[in-house]
């Protein structure tokens, strides 16, 4: 994990301490808090890049910025709940994943949805 002012070292040309103390108010980054600091992970400093990307590159605006998070947090959980399921399907036996594929494939023919 790094601390603020690492990320900030990172990421001199793009931000500043005070733009991500702002960002993280706003809840658009979630870093863990110490008790003297705020520390990120991985996964906090590629968020923190894509906020700056859309806040800065392509100007979303604050009410803009709550949407398309939120948009990109759900397709991340359904991506890892796909993930499960593919892991829970290639755990079945071949006849049994057999008849899923056919079911899916049924449904993307049809246009169908459950």
């Amino acid at each position: 994990m790094k601390t603020l002012d690492e990320v900030v070292e990172i990421l001199q040309a793009r931000v500043d301490r005070q733009t991500i103390e702002e960002y993280i108010a706003h809840e658009w980054l979630r870093p863990v808090s110490g008790e003297e600091d705020w520390y990120f992970e991985e996964i906090d400093i590629a968020r923190l890049q894509l906020v700056c990307h859309l806040t800065q590159d392509i100007q979303v605006n604050d009410e803009g910025m709550d949407v398309v998070l939120s948009l990109l947090d759900q397709l991340y959980g359904l991506r890892a709940h796909m993930k499960h399921i593919t892991q829970a399907i290639t755990q079945q036996s071949p006849h049994v994943q057999a008849e899923i594929m056919a079911i899916i494939n049924q449904f993307a023919k049809t246009g169908e949805t459950l």
